[in-house]
């Protein structure tokens, strides 16, 4: 019984982080979408790592809905790479 019950904790615990995470959408959909712009933030990474691992890694502590990939681009003598990113929020229409 308290086995099922910490699984069930656990479960849910992982389902929440899950939904929490702010959503891809394309650059046009923020456009003309219900979604106000917060911010545009710089990322920037080793050249090597995943560019989703790097998005994810950095918005894991945003209160945000959306993001869009305003820019990509990398540096092969540094070994970096920097991607441009926009954060949305929906808009809530009274």
């Amino acid at each position: 019984m308290i086995k099922r019950a910490a699984l069930s904790l656990t479960l849910i615990t992982a389902s929440l982080s899950t939904l929490a995470a702010p959503e891809l959408i394309p650059q046009s959909e923020a456009q003309y979408g219900q979604l106000a712009l917060i911010e545009t933030i710089q990322i920037t990474g080793d050249i090597n790592d995943s560019l989703t691992s790097l998005v994810d890694r950095y918005l894991a502590h945003k209160t945000i809905d959306y993001y869009s990939i305003k820019d990509i681009s990398e540096d092969t003598q540094a070994n970096t790479l920097t991607i441009i990113v926009n954060l949305y929020k929906r808009e809530h229409t009274a």
